[in-house]
């Protein structure tokens, strides 16, 4: 059987027009659930080492500057992780960055419930348990970028992004109310091990990227996907030749980040990340913490945490909803980051109550609930070629803040007796990244406009 004949003129397809005209179908829906699946174990293994924290204080006698190396092991990792994962994602695949990711987050996760019994051996463990997060972050929020059809990728990224990451992050809080009472602080670590039987699932279920496809001319990989991403046009796609617009590009160029058209913004994007997590890092992975010492009980306290990252999920919708409205992101993520800063002012001197719950329901919404809008910023404003890397970079340096928050705020509780001096420093982080947003370009007025994404 013979392919294209000289009868039938092949129709050429540029991959990233059809991609963003396709309609959403049951296929779209699929992989964004696979995706959220990994994010949700994502979320749920990078935040639930501040439950561990009241069990292992006394357990190893740990003083409040050992506790934020505990709660910063895991970010320095995530860091490390985050910043190669692009370039690997760029040049290996989406599909093979994410499944090492998962495999080895699983395997990390049982192997701290099985031999940790020191702060050492938690930190060697964790952090490589951190590596492996980083890989899985960057590279799904740009693989469900490449798939999300332009009429609707704000919503549909936002909400697989909720139901993954941030459902995983604010379920940690609530499972660990229910197990660590009964079964101690390793079974939280026994929790996160059952992403090895998704890892499993992931072997036979992912497939690779259309759009890493089409980059290296994979045309039958690439017509098969398509069709099943538009079923309704895959008559046309039978015959079809199929273009990318990353062919013949170098892929995840690090320098073109710092080339004149991008420098500026490679270095406001990094410090703001970096400032935007040293803030809801330091917060969320002390809140719990503080509670206990005001004198909450344990669920309480663990309910406070939780209450924290959901509420994320309602400022991200708010911030994007009030970008959209305005026309202006950048001055709708300055908004929300100044009162993330206020309500963290507002925590540092409430009780308890309902001022309390006021507090941390606005921190969540602003301080974290503002990153996920950050994130599509950036991925907006690199054209298509470097997006991954660009975006895994990004994450990387910004967990350097994540990781440097909890560590920094243990040393300023432990050097003033209290959480007065951190609570300042967490909201100057916030005013400081409000004010250099608007040293970024907005994404409308950069060079080669169309290249840009969604």
């Amino acid at each position: 059987m013979t392919q294209d004949t000289p009868s039938r003129q092949s129709e050429r397809i540029d991959v990233r027009d059809a991609l963003q005209s396709a309609p959403l179908g049951a296929f779209h829906y699929w992989l964004g659930t696979l995706l959220a699946l990994i994010l949700l174990f994502d979320g749920f293994d990078l935040y639930n080492a501040a439950y561990i924290v009241h069990d292992v204080t006394a357990l190893w006698h740990l003083s409040p500057s050992q506790i934020g190396v505990l709660l910063s092991c895991g970010l320095a990792g995530f860091a490390a992780g985050s910043a190669v994962s692009g370039l690997f994602s760029d040049r290996v695949g989406r599909r093979r960055v994410l499944l090492t990711g998962i495999w080895l987050s699983g395997l990390m996760s049982l192997a701290i419930a099985l031999f940790t019994h020191d702060l050492r051996t938690f930190i060697a463990l964790r952090f490589v348990m951190g590596i492996s997060l980083g890989l899985l972050m960057p590279v799904a929020v740009t693989y469900i970028n490449e798939i999300a059809p332009k009429r609707s990728a704000n919503v549909f990224t936002i909400v697989f992004f909720t139901c993954g990451w941030i459902g995983g992050a604010t379920a940690s809080g609530f499972i660990a109310a229910w197990l660590i009472p009964q079964h101690g602080w390793q079974s939280m670590y026994y929790v996160g091990s059952l992403s090895v039987v998704l890892a499993l699932a992931l072997q036979f279920a992912l497939p690779e990227s259309v759009s890493f496809l089409a980059s290296r001319g994979r045309q039958e990989a690439v017509r098969a996907q398509l069709k099943r991403l538009w079923p309704t046009r895959a008559a046309a796609f039978d015959h079809a030749t199929f273009t990318s617009p990353d062919a013949g590009v170098k892929a995840g160029s690090v320098a073109a980040l710092f080339s004149g058209k991008f420098r500026r913004q490679t270095i406001c994007f990094w410090a703001m990340g970096a400032l935007s997590l040293f803030s809801s890092y330091g917060l969320s992975g002390w809140l719990p913490t503080i509670m206990l010492k005001r004198g909450e009980n344990l669920s309480t306290s663990f309910a406070y945490g939780s209450l924290l990252v959901f509420a994320s999920a309602f400022g991200s919708l708010i911030c994007g909803v009030v970008a959209d409205r305005i026309g202006n992101r950048r001055l709708a993520m300055s908004l929300a980051w100044l009162c993330g800063a206020a309500a963290i002012a507002v925590l540092a001197t409430a009780a308890g109550g309902t001022v309390t719950f006021a507090g941390i329901v606005v921190a969540g919404m602003f301080v974290i609930g503002t990153q996920t809008v950050l994130n599509n910023l950036v991925a907006v404003s690199y054209p298509t070629e470097i997006r991954s890397t660009a975006v895994g970079l990004y994450l990387g340096i910004a967990r350097v803040g994540a990781m440097c928050g909890p560590a920094i705020a243990g040393v300023l509780q432990q050097a003033t007796g209290g959480a007065g001096v951190m609570f300042v420093v967490l909201g100057a982080a916030l005013v400081t990244a409000a004010a250099l947003v608007f040293f970024v370009a907005r994404p409308e007025n950069l060079p080669k406009a169309p290249a840009f994404g969604h």
